[in-house]
């Protein structure tokens, strides 16, 4: 199975060594599923890049329609189509050029293997030591700044914990590395707020509309570590791997903080509901 990179539209492998992503992470990224010739979810991040272009003043290079082609001819029918645009090369120092020189990759790959047994049984997280810190003018958009990501997932080499939870700097909840939260408290399900900092995942604004379509209640608020602990039900998604339980959330020592019932009957409505849409696994 062969994966292309286009860089700007082309088959390249390089970018020059002066681009602003990668002296200043001065851009933006999408990670799209693509199955069977289709993304499923595509609307959502061309809406989700459409909002951090235009809050990082970056004119985009390409439509909607050019940018659906180009992910589609990076994949032969099924995996993953990783967007990059960037402010370009620009000279050295922080101020961005009067006209952005925008450069765009997408690179194909194969899908993740995601084991039966995690959506069966359920994941285990950690707490994270690292705290985000808050930036509203960043918050929900998935820019090239990810080092509290990579800070936060170096925190541990466990093999058995899929993910950590990252809390901000007062306390609450946020996400996870890699995945958006969800947690079921008083027959509703509850979402972290993100108008600080935080990734607002096209995963995470699917579940929200399915559950307003299905008349679940489904709101966003703040979430603490009480709140946690009291909830009934905690799963991790992201656009990838879908809706994962959680079994089982430890502190950054080890030691066990909360457990829940594996595929809680509203997480397996809420995985019948999204899943088949999105020709993601379901297992009973």
């Amino acid at each position: 199975m062969t994966f292309l990179t286009l860089i700007n539209g082309q088959v390249e492998q390089t970018v020059p060594v002066t681009d602003r992503g990668l002296a200043y992470g001065d851009g933006l990224f999408e990670t799209c599923r693509i199955v069977e010739g289709s993304i499923p979810l595509f609307d959502l991040h061309w809406q989700r890049l459409s909002l951090g272009a235009r809050r990082l003043a970056l004119p985009l290079p390409f439509d909607r329609d050019s940018l659906l082609s180009s992910l589609l001819q990076t994949v032969p029918e099924t995996g993953l189509a990783k967007l990059i645009v960037t402010r370009g090369s620009g000279g050295r120092g922080y101020c961005p050029p009067e006209k952005a020189n925008v450069c765009w990759v997408i690179q194909g790959m194969a899908l993740p293997e995601t084991p039966s047994v995690l959506y069966q049984k359920g994941v285990k997280v950690r707490r994270c030591q690292l705290e985000l810190s808050a930036q509203p003018i960043l918050a929900g958009l998935k820019h090239l700044n990810r080092l509290e990501q990579v800070l936060a997932r170096s925190e541990w080499q466990e093999p058995d914990i899929f993910d950590g939870l990252l809390f901000d700097q007062q306390g609450n909840l946020i996400e996870s590395t890699v995945c958006n939260v969800f947690l079921l408290h008083n027959k509703q399900w509850i979402t972290p707020t993100l108008d600080q900092c935080g990734v607002a995942g096209v995963m995470r604004a699917t579940i929200q509309d399915i559950c307003d379509q299905e008349g679940l209640t489904c709101i966003e608020q703040q979430i603490t570590s009480e709140l946690l602990l009291q909830s009934e039900a905690l799963f991790l998604c992201n656009s990838v791997r879908g809706i994962l339980p959680v079994r089982c959330w430890t502190d950054a020592g080890g030691d066990v903080l909360k457990t829940w019932s594996v595929l809680h009957p509203a997480v397996k409505k809420l995985i019948s509901l999204v899943h088949p849409r999105l020709q993601l696994p379901v297992f009973n």
